[in-house]
């Protein structure tokens, strides 16, 4: 029998990213410097180190290089850096995931890829927070992570039946566990006390008309799973380029040019942001 959703999170939920919540009371508190920010951030010095190579990395761009978090703060804002600090906390936890099961450098690569490419369509829409959209990019399969690490046996015959069905992994999922990763992920997130609208983009990436508050974005997460797909880039699990709603393309219109640049975008910064962040 599958393990009850909550069992499967239970012991992730109890491990928070507790300097993200050092970061977000900080900003809370009106009297709080750029400094102090930077002083939590350098409790950790090799995410320290980490969260510069980001932000001097071809993911932004810059023409100066960033010598300090402080510097950093400036030109990129706290926001920013916080969310950048939650993406590489996470991307730490996870380790000792069979390889039989997924590769993990592949699993990043289509995560972070994906990241890129949900900030990049929002660049290209209006009402859209970009920078938000990019953490949800990139968490967007969180749940798998934690499938393959709780219940690697199921993990091994879901993807077993995907690779020779060509099944979407959300389906299988669903009637072999009673629920698939993209819930896990959003249980996770909530669990954590992250923003709704995170959670909400990674639980209805795979259905994405089954969003509330935040449909748009979630269509923006949507669009950006398949894109990357289309694009080979890195894989999660899936046997192939999963479906596409509609309702994604209807809310996130865009121009044949405006796709072609993006995809340049996305692969002018991937493997120079893969390398970043590990």
């Amino acid at each position: 029998m599958a393990m009850k959703i909550n069992d499967l999170v239970g012991a992730w939920a109890a491990s928070p990213p507790i300097l993200y919540y050092q970061l977000r009371e900080k900003l809370d508190d009106p009297n709080a410097s750029f400094d102090d920010l930077a002083a939590i951030v350098k409790t950790d010095p090799a995410m320290s180190a980490r969260l510069l190579k980001i932000v001097n990395s071809a993911f932004y761009g810059f023409d100066e290089k960033v010598d300090t978090l402080t510097h950093a703060l400036n030109i990129i804002g706290t926001e920013q850096l916080t969310d950048l600090a939650l993406a590489a906390i996470v991307t730490s936890k996870f380790q000792g995931i069979p390889r039989d099961l997924i590769n993990m450098e592949t699993f990043w690569m289509h995560s972070i890829a994906c990241g890129i490419a949900a900030r990049g369509i929002a660049k290209r829409m209006s009402g859209v927070e970009t920078e938000k959209m990019y953490l949800g990019g990139m968490l967007h399969d969180i749940g798998s992570l934690i499938i393959f690490k709780e219940s690697p046996e199921d993990a091994r015959k879901i993807l077993l039946r995907c690779k020779e069905s060509g099944e979407n992994l959300f389906k299988v999922e669903k009637e072999i566990l009673g629920y698939d990763h993209a819930e896990v992920g959003a249980l996770l997130l909530t669990e954590w006390k992250l923003a709704d609208r995170l959670a909400e983009m990674v639980k209805y990436h795979h259905q994405p008309a089954n969003a509330g508050d935040y449909l748009k974005e979630t269509c923006i997460i949507a669009r950006a799973d398949v894109l990357v797909y289309e694009m080979k880039i890195g894989n999660s699990g899936e046997p192939g380029v999963p479906e596409l709603d509609p309702r994604v393309l209807e809310m996130t219109p865009l121009s044949d040019e405006e796709i072609n640049g993006l995809k340049e975008e996305i692969t002018a910064q991937v493997d120079d942001t893969v390398r970043m962040f590990f």
